[in-house]
């Protein structure tokens, strides 16, 4: 009897999460917030100061796109149209893109796994050292004169 309730429930909590849907202007700011300014300055269109005139324009072309119906996407395709793989603020992962994305993390784990060889080839074998400590070899001749000095 609670299950099928619980199923509803869930089934409508997560229509929250997944069925997001921005205003115009929420969608705009976050657009600006993921291209990059095109004046030759470091900064994104969003955070470009006011002494910046084509931030300001760029937000407008911005909004009339996505007043006209042009999905986030979209609008991203038409500005890497206009003025290439450099107004993104953040590289798409695919091809190249997604081998620069992986490269630090292999590297990293390639590091540590080097690491960890070197180590275990730099400790010292425990297993001839307890060789040596149960079979000494001692020549005789040592061993008479240890005896003679234990004896006095």
């Amino acid at each position: 009897m609670w299950l099928p309730n619980l199923a509803l429930l869930l089934l409508f909590l997560s229509s929250f999460t997944f069925g997001q849907i921005y205003s115009p202007d929420e969608t705009v700011s976050r657009i600006a917030h993921n291209l990059m300014c095109t004046c030759g300055c470091p900064h994104i269109i969003g955070h470009c100061g006011d002494e910046c005139s084509v931030a300001p324009q760029l937000v407008h072309e911005i909004s009339q796109l996505v007043t006209a119906g042009n999905t986030e996407e979209e609008v991203y395709e038409i500005f890497e149209d206009q003025y290439g793989l450099r107004v993104r603020a953040v590289p798409k992962a695919e091809g190249f893109n997604l081998l620069v994305w992986v490269m630090p993390f292999v590297g990293l784990l390639a590091g540590i796994v080097v690491i960890f060889f070197v180590i275990n080839r730099l400790k010292p074998d425990d297993s001839n050292q307890e060789t040596e400590r149960e079979s000494p070899e001692i020549d005789e001749k040592y061993r008479k004169l240890i005896d003679r000095e234990l004896e006095r």
